[in-house]
């Protein structure tokens, strides 16, 4: 009873917040005001509490391997990373996943990288990120609703948000996915909570089998949504899709009522590291306001965005136009003249405008000299066709860079492992 008193509180918190992210003015107030509560918790951060009363600048920059070497000095409460490692494996071993420490919530991040990483919620945090994750996503109601939930991994922090309003289901991705999207399908949730490339089978599953999901809402988590899926699903389904940005280092952005996405900046300070020349590309460094137990504090990400215009919505946040994968999946080539670098987005649009029969697709780095290309084109007699304009329009691209004599060959399949993250373009040569 309490725990859920204390999501009510922050529920009523993150409504008012609403008012705070339309004035600037406000919104730099209440950052200014959670960071110096930070500083007073970073006092039992062995790590950081040197710096607890410098400024965010001052603070040493951090990433996943950094946040690893030093667990049993960032967090504030007092837990060694063996053994939260233990737990968190045992829980994955197990399928159990009311992984806990004392009253703090462990789980498991493989990441796209496969470096596994462990992350710590207390109970406040968890109460946090409920009443954020209702106010920002799933919206408050007083009509009972069914959560279908597609993930990996389940954890204490997703198991939260069951109440008597909201009646979750957690659908294992790792078991036989036709069993699970009939179970979905008799469920009929109200809200359906997937990755892509689970809303995108899903989908694909209802019209070979003629059935039908009516959600109230669609949420895409934890792949990068592309807009051409976003689109293609919308249609099928007859509504938006709507995203969540979350990762370990926490709920980073959500779709706003206008369907841009924009970062929580109520909570979040954002530096950013640029990429290019441009200054189009750029990896978040990340500092959450709200993380005390085990800190999040001038973290790169190596996620790509590209940030968006301004949004008529009202709020004064940034919105982020594009997440275009990660840094790992950037292709180089070796050529006389040195290394070219080629990002994600250059592949992605060569592919999209070569056929419009063409629904999915996957592009892999195997070397400097070799790409391998999986298409879906249901609609075509001959799949050679696409596979061919595909072809022509990525040796028109390499050559516009100055690559010359890349092999790109056809893969019959899509190579993706049970419960393994979704991505088209991947750089499998490192």
């Amino acid at each position: 009873m309490r725990f859920k008193l204390h999501i009510l509180y922050y529920l009523v918190l993150a409504y008012l917040s609403r008012a705070v992210r339309k004035r600037p003015w406000a919104l730099a107030w209440l950052k200014a005001y959670r960071w110096k509560r930070l500083q007073k918790a970073l006092i039992k951060s062995p790590l950081y509490a040197p710096y607890a009363q410098k400024t965010l600048a001052e603070f040493p920059l951090s990433n996943k391997s950094f946040f690893m070497q030093h667990f049993d000095t960032i967090n504030t409460l007092g837990i060694r990373k063996e053994e939260a490692l233990q737990v968190a494996l045992r829980s994955e071993e197990s399928r159990d996943f009311n992984s806990l420490i004392g009253s703090t919530t462990v789980g498991l991040s493989s990441g796209t990288s496969g470096n596994k990483g462990v992350f710590l919620v207390t109970p406040r945090e968890r109460a946090i990120w409920v009443a954020s994750i209702l106010e920002r996503a799933i919206g408050f109601s007083l009509q009972k609703r069914k959560v279908a939930f597609f993930l990996r991994a389940n954890s204490k922090l997703y198991q939260s948000v069951d109440s008597s309003l909201l009646e979750f289901h957690f659908f294992d991705i790792l078991k036989d996915s036709e069993s699970l999207f009939q179970q979905c399908i008799s469920l009929q949730p109200h809200i359906l909570v997937a990755p892509p490339s689970v809303l995108w089978e899903l989908k694909k599953y209802c019209k070979k089998h003629n059935q039908s999901l009516h959600p109230q809402k669609i949420i895409s988590v934890a792949e990068v949504l592309e807009k051409d899926q976003a689109i293609a699903m919308q249609q099928f389904f007859g509504q938006p899709i709507h995203q969540v940005y979350q990762c370990t280092e926490g709920f980073l952005a959500h779709t706003c009522s206008h369907g841009k996405l924009h970062l929580n900046e109520d909570w979040l300070i954002i530096e950013r590291h640029y990429l290019d020349a441009e200054k189009s590309r750029f990896h978040p460094i990340v500092t959450d306001l709200l993380r005390w137990g085990q800190p999040i504090i001038r973290y790169e990400l190596n996620d790509i965005l590209h940030e968006g215009a301004a949004c008529t919505c009202g709020l004064k946040t940034t919105v982020i136009d594009t997440i275009e994968g990660r840094s790992d999946d950037v292709f180089t080539f070796a050529t006389d003249q040195g290394e070219v670098i080629i990002y994600p987005d250059f592949f992605r649009r060569a592919i999209i405008k070569a056929h419009d029969a063409i629904e999915n697709y996957v592009v892999k780095l195997i070397n400097s000299s070799t790409l391998s290309v999986y298409i879906e084109a249901p609609t075509l007699a001959q799949p050679s066709e696409a596979f061919g304009a595909v072809q022509n329009a990525l040796k028109n691209l390499l050559q516009q860079k100055g690559i010359p004599s890349v092999d790109i060959i056809w893969s019959k399949e899509i190579g993706l492992l049970p419960g393994q993250k979704f991505k088209r373009i991947i750089n499998v040569s490192r």
